[in-house]
């Protein structure tokens, strides 16, 4: 007995040892890695039974970074926007996607969605939420935005990441570990599925309280996001994940019950460079391809962005991240616009 007492003694101490270790190493900045934390940041609510991930309604917080400062107001339903009626006369479109129309490091005025609303006199409504790949979209516009009146449909891709927002695998490869517990698509014989995935408890209570274990998690991770992040989805995608992608588009028609569904691809860095370097991306042309017998509309914002000045390139995102500024938001409601002349008056 005593030498098992012994032993728990020895263990205990030494697991205190490395997690003393761990924090001294964290916070004196010499590792980086992610700080214990329990998932509830304020307005963002990551444990969301439903959606996976979503902002906590009728709060709001700042969201400041090394470059960037900002306020964020969530309405009654949990959309960072204006609170809007589900009744409305005359024309109103329904947006949703991830954080770069959420409006990540951005007031909201500074945002996409908002910037199309001031330039056509049209209300976007927004339903975007960081993180969300198509299929959390797809479930958000069937549980809530659907019930507002609305007569078009924007949703994003972010080929950067949301192939893996969709794959319980390859989210591992995403810098944020509370990525992969979230509802999954599952394509099979009978047709587009969910699976929600949640955290198992042991994992959860050392994320929340151990920085030995996120910073080894984060050590483990961070090769194989550093071979993410030099990929570009629009070039070296996997043709499984696409079929997945589809199979949600045909269900986000089947839910829009013939309105008109735009889906926005959205490019990096990277995407800008390969298109350089490579012409014509294969994911654009397989979508439009797949959308031109349905009421579907693919925008690419690829070619436009490429085709400014490699040296301007930086001007369309954050210094110190990859989503947009707000001049990137600018030249994407450009580039939308021109690619939609008629949005304003559409029916």
């Amino acid at each position: 007995m005593r030498t098992v007492l012994a032993l728990l003694a020895s263990l205990t101490a030494t697991l205190l040892l490395v997690e003393l270790g761990a924090i001294a190493l964290v916070r004196g900045g010499t590792v980086s890695a992610p700080r214990p934390h329990h998932g509830e940041t304020g307005f963002w609510w990551h444990h969301h039974p439903e959606f996976g991930a979503w902002h906590h309604p009728d709060t709001e917080g700042d969201h400041n970074g090394p470059c960037y400062k900002a306020r964020y107001e969530i309405n009654a339903v949990g959309a960072r926007d204006v609170d809007r009626p589900e009744r409305a006369p005359g024309r109103r479109v329904v947006v949703l996607g991830d954080s770069f129309l959420e409006g990540y490091g951005l007031d909201a005025d500074s945002r996409f969605s908002d910037m199309l609303e001031v330039r056509t006199g049209v209300p976007h409504l927004n339903f975007a939420m960081a993180s969300f790949g198509p299929y959390q979209q797809l479930l958000v516009y069937r549980s809530i935005a659907k019930k507002f009146d609305h007569d078009a449909v924007i949703v994003s891709l972010f080929p950067g990441n949301d192939f893996a927002d969709m794959d319980p695998a390859e989210c591992q490869t995403l810098g944020d570990p509370d990525y992969c517990f979230r509802p999954f698509p599952v394509l099979g014989d009978a047709g587009l599925a969910g699976e929600h995935r949640r955290e198992p408890r042991l994992r959860s209570v050392l994320r929340q309280h151990s920085q030995a274990w996120n910073l080894i998690a984060g050590l483990l991770r961070a090769r194989s996001q550093e071979a993410s992040e030099l990929r570009s989805g629009f070039y070296d995608f996997d043709p499984g994940q696409v079929d997945v992608l589809e199979a949600v588009l045909d269900a986000f028609v089947a839910e829009a019950e013939g309105r008109p569904v735009i889906v926005l691809l959205i490019a990096k860095q990277t995407d800008l460079g390969f298109r350089r370097e490579r012409g014509p991306d294969p994911l654009s042309a397989r979508l439009e391809a797949f959308a031109a017998p349905r009421p579907l509309t693919i925008v690419n914002l690829l070619p436009g962005m490429a085709a400014r000045s490699p040296g301007s390139w930086d001007d369309f995102y954050l210094s110190c991240d990859f989503h947009w500024n707000r001049y990137g938001n600018r030249v994407a409601t450009d580039l939308f616009l021109e690619a939609l002349p008629d949005w304003a008056e559409r029916p």
